[in-house]
């Protein structure tokens, strides 16, 4: 079987704009678990946001060409979040973490890899550590 690793929008837009910090280091991993044929997994939320940052720090033609990418690639894998899967993040990892400021998008994907026994993030955002998941790629941004 194909390994899962969570695609995190401090990761993954990283890997996807030059203009990034760390974006070297999140490339030349991202473009490893795609040749490896990972299982790319993400949700709907860190989808939104990486469009809006790209449509912000770029242009629209860029956040749709993003967009577009994405949904033609079966390698990529979004999970849509429901309320089920938002009470599972507040009962796992907000209220447990209550001493952290962890976003919404953060909790729901530390569940979505909890539930589907995801082990690594693409992810610069130190919370995935912090919540016992391996970041990769594993040096610090610049």
């Amino acid at each position: 079987m194909r390994e899962a690793v969570y695609l995190d929008t401090s990761g993954w837009l990283a890997a996807l704009s030059p203009r990034e910090e760390g974006h070297e280091a999140a490339r030349q991993a991202y473009e490893s678990l795609v040749h490896d044929a990972a299982r790319l997994v993400t949700t709907n939320l860190v989808v939104a946001e990486i469009h809006i940052l790209l449509t912000r720090r770029h242009d629209a033609a860029t956040g749709l060409a993003f967009l577009e990418s994405l949904y033609r690639d079966p390698a990529h894998e979004v999970r849509f979040v429901t309320r089920s899967l938002e009470a599972g993040a507040m009962r796992q990892w907000i209220r447990p973490f209550a001493d952290k400021p962890l976003s919404l998008a953060d909790a729901v994907g530390f569940e979505v890899m909890r539930t589907e026994g995801i082990t690594r993030a693409l992810a610069y955002d130190r919370h995935f550590q912090d919540a016992g998941f391996e970041m990769i790629p594993t040096e610090k941004r610049a």
